[in-house]
Protein backbone atom coordinates (compact mmCIF):
# COMPACT_ATOMS: atom_id res chain seq x y z
CA UNK A 1 0.00 0.00 0.00
CA UNK A 2 1.37 3.40 -0.91
CA UNK A 3 2.34 5.96 1.70
CA UNK A 4 -0.28 8.39 0.39
CA UNK A 5 -3.07 5.83 0.76
CA UNK A 6 -1.85 4.96 4.25
CA UNK A 7 -1.94 8.63 5.28
CA UNK A 8 -5.47 8.94 3.90
CA UNK A 9 -6.45 5.94 6.01
CA UNK A 10 -4.90 7.60 9.06
CA UNK A 11 -6.69 10.88 8.40
CA UNK A 12 -10.08 9.23 7.90
CA UNK A 13 -9.70 7.06 11.01
CA UNK A 14 -8.80 10.11 13.11
CA UNK A 15 -11.69 12.09 11.59
CA UNK A 16 -14.18 9.32 12.40
CA UNK A 17 -12.71 9.02 15.89
CA UNK A 18 -13.12 12.74 16.56
CA UNK A 19 -16.74 12.65 15.41
CA UNK A 20 -17.46 9.62 17.59
CA UNK A 21 -15.84 11.26 20.62
CA UNK A 22 -17.94 14.40 20.08
CA UNK A 23 -21.10 12.23 20.11
CA UNK A 24 -20.35 10.91 23.60
CA UNK A 25 -21.84 14.00 25.27
CA UNK A 26 -25.34 13.62 23.81
CA UNK A 27 -25.59 9.82 23.94
CA UNK A 28 -27.22 7.67 26.62
CA UNK A 29 -24.68 6.04 28.92
CA UNK A 30 -24.45 2.58 27.25
CA UNK A 31 -24.17 4.14 23.77
CA UNK A 32 -21.73 6.77 25.08
CA UNK A 33 -19.42 4.10 26.49
CA UNK A 34 -19.32 2.23 23.19
CA UNK A 35 -18.84 5.42 21.15
CA UNK A 36 -16.06 6.55 23.51
CA UNK A 37 -14.16 3.27 23.12
CA UNK A 38 -14.73 3.29 19.36
CA UNK A 39 -13.49 6.87 18.99
CA UNK A 40 -10.39 6.19 21.09
CA UNK A 41 -9.65 3.02 19.10
CA UNK A 42 -10.06 4.83 15.76
CA UNK A 43 -7.74 7.65 16.77
CA UNK A 44 -5.15 5.19 18.11
CA UNK A 45 -5.31 3.13 14.91
CA UNK A 46 -5.06 6.29 12.77
CA UNK A 47 -1.94 7.45 14.60
CA UNK A 48 -0.42 3.96 14.35
CA UNK A 49 -1.13 3.98 10.61
CA UNK A 50 0.89 7.19 10.28
CA UNK A 51 3.75 5.84 12.39
CA UNK A 52 4.21 2.40 10.80
CA UNK A 53 5.39 1.28 7.38
CA UNK A 54 2.40 -1.04 6.99
CA UNK A 55 -1.24 -0.89 8.01
CA UNK A 56 -1.62 -2.25 11.56
CA UNK A 57 -4.13 -5.10 12.05
CA UNK A 58 -5.89 -4.73 8.69
CA UNK A 59 -8.44 -7.54 9.22
CA UNK A 60 -9.48 -6.31 12.65
CA UNK A 61 -9.56 -2.69 11.47
CA UNK A 62 -11.77 -3.66 8.54
CA UNK A 63 -14.26 -5.36 10.89
CA UNK A 64 -14.20 -2.44 13.33
CA UNK A 65 -14.81 0.00 10.45
CA UNK A 66 -18.05 -1.80 9.48
CA UNK A 67 -19.32 -2.48 13.03
CA UNK A 68 -20.45 1.12 13.79
CA UNK A 69 -22.52 1.20 10.59
CA UNK A 70 -24.32 -1.96 11.62
CA UNK A 71 -24.77 -0.75 15.20
CA UNK A 72 -26.11 2.64 14.05
CA UNK A 73 -28.59 0.89 11.74
CA UNK A 74 -29.68 -1.37 14.58
CA UNK A 75 -30.18 1.60 16.93
CA UNK A 76 -32.28 3.48 14.36
CA UNK A 77 -34.44 0.41 13.64
CA UNK A 78 -34.86 -0.30 17.37
CA UNK A 79 -35.74 3.34 18.09
CA UNK A 80 -38.33 3.26 15.32
CA UNK A 81 -39.88 -0.01 16.47
CA UNK A 82 -40.02 1.08 20.12
CA UNK A 83 -41.16 4.61 19.24
CA UNK A 84 -38.12 5.96 21.14
CA UNK A 85 -37.11 8.93 19.00
CA UNK A 86 -34.78 10.16 21.75
CA UNK A 87 -32.55 7.14 21.17
CA UNK A 88 -32.10 7.81 17.46
CA UNK A 89 -31.76 11.56 18.11
CA UNK A 90 -28.79 10.93 20.41
CA UNK A 91 -26.80 10.02 17.29
CA UNK A 92 -27.55 12.88 14.85
CA UNK A 93 -27.71 12.16 11.13
CA UNK A 94 -24.97 14.49 9.79
CA UNK A 95 -22.16 13.45 12.16
CA UNK A 96 -23.02 9.77 11.85
CA UNK A 97 -23.29 10.01 8.04
CA UNK A 98 -19.87 11.64 7.75
CA UNK A 99 -18.31 9.16 10.17
CA UNK A 100 -19.93 6.40 8.08
CA UNK A 101 -18.36 7.78 4.90
CA UNK A 102 -14.97 7.68 6.61
CA UNK A 103 -15.57 4.13 7.85
CA UNK A 104 -16.70 2.93 4.41
CA UNK A 105 -13.54 4.41 2.88
CA UNK A 106 -11.34 2.61 5.41
CA UNK A 107 -13.23 -0.66 4.94
CA UNK A 108 -13.06 -0.46 1.12
CA UNK A 109 -9.33 0.34 1.03
CA UNK A 110 -8.54 -2.40 3.56
CA UNK A 111 -10.70 -4.94 1.69
CA UNK A 112 -8.85 -4.13 -1.53
CA UNK A 113 -5.51 -4.43 0.26
CA UNK A 114 -6.45 -7.76 1.85
CA UNK A 115 -7.70 -9.15 -1.47
CA UNK A 116 -4.39 -8.27 -3.15
CA UNK A 117 -2.46 -9.93 -0.34
CA UNK A 118 -4.67 -13.03 -0.50
CA UNK A 119 -4.37 -13.35 -4.29
CA UNK A 120 -0.61 -12.97 -4.29
CA UNK A 121 -0.05 -15.25 -1.29
CA UNK A 122 2.47 -12.86 0.25
CA UNK A 123 2.25 -9.38 1.69
CA UNK A 124 2.42 -6.65 -0.91
CA UNK A 125 5.89 -5.37 -1.63
CA UNK A 126 6.42 -1.85 -0.39
CA UNK A 127 5.82 0.44 -3.36
CA UNK A 128 8.43 2.95 -4.39
CA UNK A 129 8.41 6.12 -2.36
CA UNK A 130 6.53 8.96 -4.06
CA UNK A 131 8.36 12.16 -4.83
CA UNK A 132 8.26 14.78 -2.10
CA UNK A 133 5.96 17.04 -4.11
CA UNK A 134 3.52 14.24 -4.91
CA UNK A 135 3.52 13.05 -1.29
CA UNK A 136 2.89 16.56 0.06
CA UNK A 137 0.13 17.17 -2.49
CA UNK A 138 -1.54 13.88 -1.52
CA UNK A 139 -1.08 14.63 2.16
CA UNK A 140 -2.60 18.10 1.79
CA UNK A 141 -5.52 16.84 -0.32
CA UNK A 142 -6.36 14.19 2.27
CA UNK A 143 -6.07 16.62 5.16
CA UNK A 144 -8.27 19.23 3.46
CA UNK A 145 -10.94 16.72 2.50
CA UNK A 146 -11.11 15.06 5.91
CA UNK A 147 -10.93 18.41 7.71
CA UNK A 148 -13.63 19.85 5.46
CA UNK A 149 -15.95 16.95 6.26
CA UNK A 150 -15.08 16.63 9.95
CA UNK A 151 -15.69 20.29 10.81
CA UNK A 152 -19.42 20.40 9.94
CA UNK A 153 -19.87 16.97 11.55
CA UNK A 154 -18.36 18.26 14.80
CA UNK A 155 -20.46 21.43 14.60
CA UNK A 156 -23.64 19.32 14.32
CA UNK A 157 -22.96 17.50 17.61
CA UNK A 158 -24.11 18.62 21.05
CA UNK A 159 -20.57 19.80 21.83
CA UNK A 160 -20.49 21.85 18.63
CA UNK A 161 -23.84 23.49 19.29
CA UNK A 162 -22.67 24.88 22.63
CA UNK A 163 -19.12 25.82 21.62
CA UNK A 164 -18.09 29.41 22.10
CA UNK A 165 -18.45 31.08 18.67
CA UNK A 166 -15.27 32.49 17.17
CA UNK A 167 -14.92 36.25 17.52
CA UNK A 168 -17.42 36.52 20.35
CA UNK A 169 -14.85 36.96 23.10
CA UNK A 170 -14.59 40.47 24.46
CA UNK A 171 -11.92 42.38 26.37
CA UNK A 172 -13.12 40.97 29.72
CA UNK A 173 -11.91 37.52 28.65
CA UNK A 174 -8.23 38.53 28.91
CA UNK A 175 -6.68 38.00 32.37
CA UNK A 176 -6.02 41.22 34.26
CA UNK A 177 -2.45 41.86 35.41
CA UNK A 178 -1.61 42.75 38.98
CA UNK A 179 0.67 45.81 38.79
CA UNK A 180 2.53 45.08 42.05
CA UNK A 181 3.84 41.58 41.47
CA UNK A 182 3.46 41.05 37.75
CA UNK A 183 1.38 37.92 38.38
CA UNK A 184 -2.00 37.25 36.88
CA UNK A 185 -5.14 37.59 38.97
CA UNK A 186 -8.45 35.91 38.30
CA UNK A 187 -9.93 35.60 34.84
CA UNK A 188 -13.24 37.36 34.24
CA UNK A 189 -15.22 35.18 31.85
CA UNK A 190 -17.91 36.72 29.64
CA UNK A 191 -21.55 35.75 30.13
CA UNK A 192 -22.09 32.36 28.60
CA UNK A 193 -25.50 31.13 29.74
CA UNK A 194 -25.88 28.30 27.20
CA UNK A 195 -24.36 25.67 29.50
Amino acid sequence: MSQITRTWLGFTAIGAGLVHLALVISSPLPVAAVVLLLGAAEITWGVATFARDSVPLPRLASAVAIAPLLAWSLIVVTATMLDAAWLAASLPLLPMAIASIFELFVAAVLATHLRRVQNSGVDEPVPALPSAGRYLAGLMAGALLVGGLTTPALAATEAGRFAQPHGSHDADFVPAENGDTGTLTGIQLPEHGDH
